[in-house]
C-alpha cells in the first residue's frame, strides 16, 4: 500500500541583521515565545516539537543555519497527524517572532555600540545566553588587571601567578581553599587566555540554552573545583591557572547529556564525534609542554557525572526545584570531597616550612649570644653560649635532620645541606667562644678559619649579601 508523503512546508529566512552567533541564540528565544520545545542542538542545526505537548502530534520544526541565511521546515509528526495549513502557520508565527526579538536586539545594541555584535557576536548576552558571555568578561577584565600590575602579557612570573591565587598544594591545603574558585579566572599569558575563551564560548553558545542559567553556572564551578582538587592531587609544587579545566567539565556535561534520549538521535553523532575529537585532541596535546591534563581529566570525569545528575531535572523543564535540589545535593558533594582532599592529601611543603620557621627563631635567639650584655658575669655568658648558643644550633641541625626525607624540591634540599654545614661551623665556632671565656686558652688563628668558612656559607646561601 502505498502511503501519502508527510506534509511538509519549507522557507527560507534571513539573518535580519544579526550575525550567525545571534540569529542562533535568537532563534531559540523565538521558538520558546512559541511554546515550542527544543529537541536538539548543534553548531548548524536546531530541532522542536510543535503545536502540541503530545510528542506523537504536532510538527518537527528544523532549522538549518548556513553562513549567511537559514531555512526552516516544519513537518507533520506522523500520517496520523496531516495539517499543511499548520506547517505554513509555524514559519509564519516562527518569522514574526523572529523579526520582534531582531528589532529588539538591534535597539539595545544602538543604546550600547552600533557595530559591537557584527564582531563579537559570541561575546554578547542574550535571553538564553548570559552566563557564558559574564564569565569571558571575569576572565578577561582578571588578565587586563593582572597586566596593569605589571605582570607579562606573554609569560607571567609563576611567583605572581601564585600571588594572584594560583592553585598551588602547599598554600591550598593549608588554609587557602579559596584558591580552587580564583586559580579558574587566571591565565599564563594571553595566548592561553584566548584559547580558552575561544574553547568557552563554542560550548557555552551551545550548551546553556539546554541547560539554562542556573545549571550551566553551578556545573562550571562545581567541575572547575574539581578539576582543580585533582590538580592538586597529581601535582605537588606545580602552580594551576585557567579556565580549561571548567572547560573540559562542560564538555563533560555535554558528552553526558549526548549519550541520553534528550537530544533527538539523529543530531547526536555529529555532536558526539564533535565533542570527542575536541577532549581527545586537548588530552594528547596535553602529554606535550606545561599543560596540566590532571585539572583537564578532573573536570572532565566530574562534568559527566554532573551531566547525569542534571538529566532528570532537564526532562522535567519547569520544575525549579529539580535545579535548586541537585545543585545543592552536589554542591555538598563537592564540599566534602574538597574538605577531606585537603586533609588528606601530603602536604610536605608545609611541614617543611613550618621547620624552617622554627629553624629561623632558634638562629635569631643563637647570634644574639654575640651580643652580651654589659652586666653580663663570666658564667651568665658561658650558659648563654652552652644553653642560648650551641643548644640551639644543635636544635637546628635536628630539624634539618626531620626534614630529610620530604618531599621537597631538589633545589631545597641541597639548600638544607648548606644549613648544616652552617649550623656545624657554628657549634665549632661557639664552643671556641666557650673555651675563651672560660679561660682554657684562646686559639685565634681556629677561631679566623671557622669565621672565614661560615662566611663562605653564608655567601653561597645568599649570593647577593
Amino acid at each position: 500500500m502505498e502511503q501519502n508523503p508527510l506534509p511538509e512546508h519549507s522557507v527560507d529566512l534571513d539573518f535580519g541583521g544579526l550575525v550567525r552567533g545571534q540569529f542562533f541564540s535568537a532563534s531559540i528565544d523565538a521558538a520558546r515565545t512559541l511554546g515550542w520545545q527544543l529537541i536538539s542542538v548543534n553548531e548548524n542545526v536546531i530541532i522542536f516539537h510543535a503545536s502540541d505537548p503530545n510528542p506523537a502530534f504536532g510538527e518537527v520544526v528544523t532549522i538549518t543555519i548556513y553562513d549567511e541565511h537559514a531555512v526552516l521546515s516544519s513537518k507533520s509528526v506522523n500520517e496520523y497527524y496531516l495539517n499543511d495549513r499548520q506547517n505554513e502557520l509555524n514559519a509564519t508565527l516562527f518569522k514574526e517572532a523572529l523579526a520582534n526579538i531582531a528589532f529588539q536586539i538591534a535597539e539595545n545594541e544602538k543604546k550600547k555600540h552600533p557595530h559591537a555584535r557584527e564582531k563579537y557576536g559570541a561575546l554578547i548576552p542574550s535571553k538564553t545566553y548570559i552566563v557564558t558571555p559574564v564569565l569571558i568578561y571575569l576572565n578577561i577584565l582578571v588578565f587586563l588587571l593582572m597586566v596593569f600590575s605589571g605582570i607579562s602579557v606573554f609569560n607571567p612570573n609563576t611567583e605572581r601567578l601564585l600571588q594572584w591565587g594560583g592553585n598551588f598544594r602547599p598554600l591550598t591545603t593549608t588554609g587557602e581553599w579559596w584558591r580552587l574558585f580564583s586559580f579558574m579566572f587566571l591565565h599564563a599569558g594571553i595566548l592561553h587566555l584566548l584559547m580558552n575563551m575561544f574553547a568557552l564560548a563554542y560550548i557555552g553558545m551551545f550548551l546553556e540554552p539546554i541547560m539554562g542559567r542556573f545549571r550551566f553556572i553551578s556545573a562550571y564551578l562545581l567541575t572547575g573545583v574539581c578539576s582543580g582538587l585533582m590538580s592538586i592531587y597529581m601535582h605537588s609544587y606545580t602552580v594551576g591557572v585557567g579556565a580549561s579545566g571548567a572547560i573540559f567539565g562542560m564538555y563533560g556535561v555535554f558528552l553526558a547529556t549526548l549519550t541520553t534520549n534528550y537530544i533527538e538521535k539523529t543530531a547526536r553523532k555529529t555532536q558526539l564525534r564533535s565533542i570527542m575529537f575536541f577532549v581527545l585532541y586537548n588530552l594528547l596535546a596535553g602529554t606535550e609542554g606545561n599543560v596540566d591534563n590532571a585539572a583537564h581529566i578532573g573536570g572532565l570525569i566530574s562534568g559527566i557525572v554532573v551531566g547525569y545528575a542534571f538529566y532528570p531535572g532537564l526532562v522535567k523543564k519547569h520544575q525549579i526545584f529539580w535545579q535548586i535540589l541537585v545543585s545543592a545535593v552536589l554542591g555538598v558533594m563537592v564540599f566534602f570531597l574538597t574538605v577531606n582532599t585537603l586533609k588528606s592529601l601530603p602536604n610536605d611543603m608545609g611541614v617543611y616550612d613550618r621547620k624552617m620557621k622554627q629553624f629561623t627563631e632558634a638562629e635569631t635567639r643563637a647570634l644574639q649570644v654575640l651580643k652580651p650584655e654589659k652586666t653580663d658575669t663570666k658564667e651568665m655568658i658561658l650558659n648563654k653560649i652552652q644553653k642560648q648558643g650551641i643548644d640551639l644550633w644543635e636544635k637546628d641541625l635536628q630539624l634539618l635532620n626531620d626534614v630529610k626525607n620530604l618531599d621537597i624540591p631538589a633545589q631545597m634540599k641541597e639548600r638544607n645541606l648548606k644549613l648544616a654545614q652552617y649550623c656545624k661551623l657554628r657549634i665549632e665556632q661557639y664552643n671556641l667562644f666557650y673555651k675563651d671565656v672560660e679561660g682554657s686558652g684562646t686559639d685565634t688563628a681556629k677561631i679566623g678559619e671557622v669565621n672565614r668558612k661560615i662566611n663562605l656559607v653564608i655567601s653561597e646561601l645568599i649570593p647577593n649579601q
